[in-house]
């Protein structure tokens, strides 16, 4: 995420670039990551980008998994965001994984390549007494093989609703609040999405953010009486419940109103959930205000 002044003074975000493979969709676009206050748009032509190398590991599955031994993942993300003018921008990421999971005899299964993409578009409706937006995105299953022993993904489109309302605190900050609904195209449970953020600047170049990140599942999978018993890629089950607590420490170079790049540390760790993996995720980013 950027700064609080950057959010004031750009209204946020950023373009679309390519990420490594994916220059057939990406080709126009800029990058980022679910992170500059979600509510404000970028103005016409300026953005947001976030190119971002994550790890995550664990140990423990909150359900009914007898086998599970541990997963890892490596990927890098990118991200970004564009302002379109006339109050809407355009935003999405892409993601390249290389993914290991065992069980509890140590028999081990490995993937890697590109995951999901998705797209989206956000319009916002007013800047005060509060910003509020609403947004649409499309999760776009075509650059693996969802049959794969371990798949980067469950081959399905998902479609997702969201509203966003943001606010200024100046000087202490900003906060935001997101609830969305995903619907899932094929077996798996629709979702509920929602986000709590908090973020302020420390100093002109310095700032802090916090989230909460959740996802409530509808229920309404196709396949109730298999869940207990699903193999595979264990971020990806039917129906599960999710949230997870995000804390970032961000430096922007140079000053505030100029085109300037960025890095980020951030910490990812779920504080509860249902039938998903518990563990921690570490993220260090490059990010670009322009």
């Amino acid at each position: 995420m950027t700064s609080l002044r950057q959010i004031r003074l750009r209204h946020s975000l950023s373009p679309f670039k390519k990420l490594l493979v994916a220059t057939s969709i990406f080709a126009t676009l800029g990058f980022s990551q679910t992170s500059f206050a979600g509510a404000w748009v970028a103005d016409k032509g300026s953005g947001y980008g976030k190119l971002s190398l994550n790890t995550y590991s664990a140990d423990e599955f909150e359900g009914d998994s007898p086998t599970f031994g541990d997963f890892t993942s490596s990927n890098v993300t990118y991200y970004g965001e564009y302002g379109l003018g006339s109050s809407f921008a355009l935003y999405g990421s892409v993601t390249y994984q290389q993914l290991e999971q065992s069980d509890n005899v140590g028999n081990e299964t490995t993937s890697n390549g590109l995951g999901d993409t998705e797209i989206g578009v956000r319009y916002q409706w007013q800047a005060e007494p509060f910003v509020l937006s609403t947004s649409l995105l499309v999760k776009l299953p075509y650059l693996y093989d969802e049959n794969d022993e371990l798949p980067r993904g469950n081959g399905q489109e998902d479609i997702e609703f969201r509203v966003l309302i943001g606010k200024s605190l100046y000087p202490y900050g900003y906060f935001g609040v997101e609830a969305g609904y995903r619907v899932r195209t094929d077996t798996p449970s629709d979702e509920y999405r929602y986000l709590l953020e908090y973020g302020v600047d420390i100093n002109e170049n310095i700032y802090f953010r916090t989230k909460l990140d959740g996802i409530l599942s509808a229920n309404n999978a196709d396949d109730i009486d298999n869940l207990d018993n699903q193999v595979g890629n264990l971020t990806l089950l039917s129906e599960f419940d999710l949230g997870k607590v995000e804390l970032t420490l961000g430096y922007n170079f140079g000053r505030p109103n100029k085109e300037r790049w960025g890095l980020e540390f951030t910490y990812t760790k779920e504080v509860y959930g249902e039938n998903t993996l518990q563990g921690d995720g570490f993220q260090l980013g490059l990010t670009r205000v322009f």
